[in-house]
């Protein structure tokens, strides 16, 4: 089932950084309906029908969803066939405490302390991808895993767009993370961490944050080298 979800055009415009610094908080419901949403009576027998998935490990939710889609297919109209799915899909899930554990394993997010970037990345996508309700706009799991991240990290995803990532839209950011994130799996980035002999510090400037950066990493090339992976 495609996931339709309505966009604020306000909400859409504003960058990471407003969205992590907001005047106020709200938990957006997961289901949203335009408007112009047509009424959607519920069929008889539909309800008895639907296939439960309840969150175990042992089952593949995207399977669920096809499998509900079949049924909903066969009770209405195309004309109102996706309101119906979104009206009638949290009826088919089961176990909600389940579903609250998976959201507080994206919430509680962080990275290890010798997991590397790339891997990190792959195992946060894992985890929201396999609670398709989780319900977390973009925003929000884009600065689960940014703000979870080694400061190392942070700094290298700082670095290689010029020191703006947080003005960066959240769709925008997702999208930047996929683009760097699996460019990085193509080449090896040396720790800073990892090694007592690199002493030696330059200072960089972006958008009136300083970096110290140590001279051995080369993290100058590494970014040259990451943005022609980029733009090929």
């Amino acid at each position: 089932m495609a996931e339709e979800r309505a966009i604020n055009p306000e909400e859409h415009m504003r960058t990471m950084y407003e969205l992590l610094h907001p005047t106020k908080s709200s938990i957006p419901s997961c289901f949203m309906f335009p408007p112009t949403a047509p009424h959607v009576e519920i069929k008889q027998g539909l309800l008895a029908i639907l296939l439960d998935f309840r969150g175990f490990e042992n089952k593949n939710p995207y399977v669920h969803v096809r499998a509900f889609e079949e049924v909903i297919g066969s009770f209405y109209a195309p004309n109102v066939l996706e309101t119906a799915k979104l009206r009638f899909f949290p009826f088919s899930i089961k176990d909600k405490a389940r579903v609250q554990q998976v959201k507080r394993r994206i919430s509680s997010f962080i990275q290890g302390n010798d997991e590397t970037l790339f891997t990190a990345w792959e195992r946060f996508k894992d985890m929201y991808n396999f609670c398709p309700t989780h319900g977390y706009d973009t925003w929000r799991l884009v600065s689960y895993f940014y703000e979870r991240l080694q400061h190392r990290d942070r700094q290298f995803i700082q670095l290689s767009c010029g020191g703006g990532f947080l003005q960066k839209e959240p769709e925008n950011a997702m999208d930047y993370l996929n683009e760097i994130l699996e460019n990085s799996n193509t080449w090896n980035r040396p720790n800073p961490l990892d090694s007592t002999d690199q002493n030696k510090s330059s200072t960089t400037t972006f958008g009136g944050s300083v970096f110290r950066l140590r001279e051995e990493d080369n993290m100058s090339s590494k970014i040259s080298l990451l943005t022609k992976e980029i733009e090929a």
